[in-house]
């Protein structure tokens, strides 16, 4: 007669799920206050120097190149 095996529970599974789970959530709440606190030490745009010059354009000659 074969040995009866006990039901398999699924608890295990939905406790890796659960820590799993809580992982993430304080992992994605480290990296948005890193990043809040990254934008919040970004100079202002009122204060930053001006960019560079834009070039000037070349002057065209009118002819089509193909």
């Amino acid at each position: 007669m074969p040995a009866m095996l006990p039901s398999a529970s699924n608890a295990p599974l939905f406790l890796h799920l659960a820590g799993s789970l809580a992982f993430v959530a304080i992992a994605g709440r480290g990296i948005g206050w890193a990043l809040d606190a990254w934008v919040r030490r970004a100079p202002d745009a009122a204060a930053a120097p001006p960019g560079p010059e834009p070039v000037p354009e070349a002057p065209q000659s009118g002819a089509r190149i193909r």
